[in-house]
């Protein structure tokens, strides 16, 4: 099983730290996308170089096209959700990358990760 961290759970990570995500690190479990490390390069947490180094040395997720995004939009329907551009897209790579599932604490994008099966959700991870 591989875990696609977004932003949300990073800052967090950043602002205090948690455990989990330490122990999904050490396990060489955590996989990155583009645009999260994008999103943490925007923001300013410690160490901002470091931090961005280390993300981009994370395995990546592979990328949805533009055309995969839309038939998943559709397929799912998605649209209407409070689900932007980035959701989708880290949305979209755990269903194109082997085994991945998301971790997010954004309640949008949770839900529809849950409705999905694409939710890693810890308290139910053996």
């Amino acid at each position: 099983m591989n875990v696609l961290v977004d932003s949300s759970v990073w800052v967090r990570h950043f602002k205090q730290r948690n455990d989990q995500l330490v122990t999904l690190l050490q396990n060489g479990v955590v996989v990155c996308h583009p645009y999260v490390v994008m999103e943490i390069a925007c923001s300013t947490p410690p160490n901002r170089r470091a931090i961005i180094d280390m993300l981009g040395e994370l395995e990546s997720v592979t990328l949805a096209t533009t055309g995969e995004l839309l038939a998943m939009l559709e397929h799912h329907r998605l649209y209407g959700r409070g689900c932007g551009l980035v959701d989708l897209s880290l949305i979209a790579s755990v269903f194109l990358t082997d085994k991945a599932l998301l971790r997010t604490f954004d309640k949008l994008l949770a839900q529809v990760a849950k409705e999905l099966n694409k939710a890693y959700c810890p308290q139910l991870q053996s």
